[in-house]
């Protein structure tokens, strides 16, 4: 799968820009603030409907205009069909249309487009809450073995009313939603937990053949003491939970500890080691994702020469190379660029692209 042509409209610095990227690999060049990090940013909309920068960022609609719009055209080389899919960014919220049909759902522009985000701090992937890193197990799992999130949803929802029966005090409504809920989350710990497995053991591979000088272990807890049932412990730990007002139990607690020797990753490693962690985590799911679909999605990389020393940027754009994906990838040394093949190189400036 890859974009054959990209039309953006009204995104930060952008004010219009159309382009036609190549199959593989996509360097989008220029100074700093020119938008080379907007580009990423507006084939992200369309793949996720939201933006992946953070809010100092300033607002994603360019000053004096009304709307964001991205066009994509997509071609899936598997089946050979192409489509459109569109999506308009306005203030008071966003439209997506897919070959001419609306759509109201996130997960369809996830199907339609699916990306991987890799972005100028993957390192924060190792050193910020759990929270993010069960966001990237989940999104790994939904490209990966997007049935063994079917019983997602129903978790939320049983969370959502457990809850809310606990901060109204309702214990007999908390019990009824119990059993439901720990069915659903048993069965989403499991598939969770199978999935780090083979993710972890893949990108252990992957850092050996680096030669990076450290190998990883890893540690994962589902939520909840796994000596009982989730069933089980959410009754035992009702009374906590009441007076909490939210549920504590659950594989919406989890934590995946990565290792390295004694202790956490974030501890033991260095900033460009940690780098070099998370993208052979990265590359690990794009294999994942390849031996189940065939295909990988499209990659998104923003400042992969941060951190890195020039022999593991060359090692991981071979890598990329290799998979055989479309990429994109923003702040690379020019010069290494032109002895690449099969790529091409979009020079912005201003928000403008240049010949």
């Amino acid at each position: 799968m890859h974009i054959r042509s990209l039309k953006i409209e009204n995104l930060r610095v952008l004010e219009r820009l159309d382009l036609a990227p190549g199959p593989c690999l996509n360097f989008v060049v220029g100074d700093n603030g020119a938008g080379k990090t907007s580009l990423l940013e507006a084939i992200y909309l369309a793949g996720r409907g939201r933006t992946f920068r953070h809010a100092d960022a300033g607002p994603m609609i360019r000053h004096g205009t009304d709307s964001v719009t991205v066009v994509v055209e997509i071609m899936d080389g598997l089946s050979g069909r192409q489509s459109i899919l569109g999506v308009r960014r306005e203030k008071k919220g966003l439209t997506c249309r897919l070959d001419g049909q609306d759509v109201k759902r996130r997960s369809v522009l996830a199907e339609a487009l699916p990306i991987q985000l890799i972005g100028s701090q993957p390192q924060l992937l190792l050193g910020l809450g759990p929270d993010i890193r069960r966001r990237f197990l989940d999104m790994g799992m939904f490209h990966v073995e997007h049935e063994s999130l079917q019983v997602f949803p129903g978790y939320q929802r049983n969370l959502r009313q457990r809850n809310a029966a606990l901060k109204q005090g309702d214990i007999e409504s908390v019990r009824i939603w119990d059993p439901q809920l720990g069915i659903a989350g048993e069965l989403l710990s499991q598939a969770r937990a199978i999935f780090v497995e083979r993710l972890l053991e893949r990108a252990s591979e992957i850092i050996a053949t680096w030669e990076a000088g450290f190998s990883i272990t890893y540690r994962y807890r589902p939520g909840w003491n796994d000596q009982h049932t989730l069933a089980q412990q959410l009754e035992k730990k009702i009374d906590t939970d009441r007076k909490l007002g939210y549920t504590t139990a659950g594989p919406h607690r989890s934590e995946l500890d990565i290792i390295v020797g004694s202790g956490l990753a974030e501890k033991q490693l260095s900033r460009g080691q940690q780098k070099i962690l998370v993208l052979a985590l990265n590359l690990a799911l794009l294999d994942l994702i390849a031996n189940r679909h065939g295909r990988v999605p499209i990659i998104l990389i923003d400042d992969l020469a941060a951190e890195l020393d020039r022999s593991t940027r060359e090692n991981m754009i071979e890598e990329l190379q290799h998979r055989g994906g479309q990429v994109f990838l923003t702040k690379i040394d020019e010069s290494a660029i032109a002895t690449i093949e099969d790529a091409k190189t979009f020079h912005v400036e201003h928000g403008v692209l240049c010949d």
